[in-house]
């Protein structure tokens, strides 16, 4: 009886073609960019690894890049640096900083009154630009390659604070996309956690803040593994609530329904978060009847009786003339008024008590 697996002694040419076609594709590894293996090939090779680490309230996952993102004045330095802190109790951390000068630095970490500073671990390393440097430089490509040196010598953990500055000023565009491809190709090759600092434009206090509000292109969030919102909570000046709005490890722990509430406080002049519990993002957003913020309905109703325009008032609010005419609208509607005696506008962005700091002010206080 003939073996059904016997092969034939004359294949036809055909039946030739797709032997070797088969042969090739199960020995297929590459294709232009693309490594390829079978799906379970990477499980079973990836289970050979260790998970990643959790640092910072199971908030930074290592191997991962993560964009933390606030208007200005909030806290993201603060926080950004908190984070370094408690991360380098274990690990080697740069903090490429291109926000404080070293004197703002010292007094943000320092009491003024007692002259105590704070001591950082030795594995918090910090950097900053030489301005001598920056004249004529590529900013973008020479950080990147100043990274790269620093990974080679064991550094694995960056924070860069902030994008707009390395990025001429912008987070929008081609510039910031291909920094931050480079950015992720450095972390792939030498197996970095990256955090990048990013700013959101003004936005309308009585919205949850979402991913969308991480300025410049709206393809920006793409290039990060998790996002992470820092916003000021419109009950408290010193009061912060942060949120996560994109997550690929794990789950949302701190989304809108379980946001993280810390206050501003300073230790032994240590300026830090210091953690207060959970709460919901609706009881700490601005409202109004009919979805009005009221901090911003004072402030129009105060430019306007200084006699701007509609045209001043909605750049001066970063928001367009038709939504300025719909806010008068509505406090006419309202009988919303601005008392007689007040002097000033009502802030959007009050400030915080007096830290001590030179120059650019941001509270906060710990997260641990």
């Amino acid at each position: 009886m003939k073996n059904d697996y016997s092969i034939s002694s004359s294949p036809s040419p055909a039946g030739v073609q797709v032997k070797a076609n088969q042969i090739a594709q199960s020995n297929l590894k590459h294709a232009g960019l693309l490594s390829i293996k079978a799906a379970n090939e990477w499980i079973q090779e990836s289970l050979k690894t260790p998970d990643p680490k959790m640092y910072f309230y199971d908030l930074i996952v290592q191997y991962e890049n993560t964009v933390i993102f606030a208007a200005s004045n909030v806290g993201k330095s603060i926080l950004a640096t908190q984070i370094a802190e408690s991360v380098a109790k274990t690990e080697k951390v740069l903090y490429v900083d291109l926000e404080l000068s070293a004197k703002q630095f010292q007094m943000r970490y320092s009491d003024t009154a007692t002259r105590k500073t704070h001591i950082f671990p030795d594995n918090f390393q910090r950097a900053e630009i030489d301005p001598e440097l920056m004249i004529g430089a590529n900013l973008e490509q020479e950080t990147l390659d100043s990274i790269e040196k620093a990974a080679k010598q064991g550094v694995k953990f960056f924070i860069i604070d902030n994008i707009t500055f390395i990025c001429n000023g912008t987070e929008s565009g081609a510039k910031a996309s291909l920094f931050m491809k480079q950015l992720i190709r450095l972390k792939k090759r030498y197996g970095l956690t990256t955090i990048v600092i990013a700013h959101t434009p003004k936005r309308r206090g009585w919205k949850p803040i979402t991913q969308n509000d991480l300025a410049g292109s709206a393809k920006l969030i793409n290039f990060f593994d998790a996002g992470i919102a820092l916003a000021r909570s419109a009950n408290d000046t010193n009061l912060r609530y942060l949120k996560q709005v994109k997550v690929r490890t794990g789950e949302f722990q701190y989304d809108s329904d379980n946001v993280l509430l810390m206050d501003v406080n300073k230790d032994d002049g240590f300026l830090k978060f210091d953690v207060l519990g959970t709460g919901r993002e609706e009881d700490h957003l601005n409202a109004l009847a009919g979805g009005e913020a009221a901090s911003e309905i004072l402030e129009i109703l105060m430019m306007q009786r200084e006699g701007m325009s509609i045209r001043q008032i909605a750049e001066a609010m970063n928001m367009g003339k038709s939504t300025v005419q719909r806010h008068l609208a509505y406090a006419k509607e309202s009988n919303i008024t601005i008392p007689e005696e007040t002097k000033q506008p009502v802030p959007t962005v009050p400030n915080v008590p007096t830290t001590g700091q030179v120059g650019q002010v941001e509270s906060v206080g710990q997260v641990a």
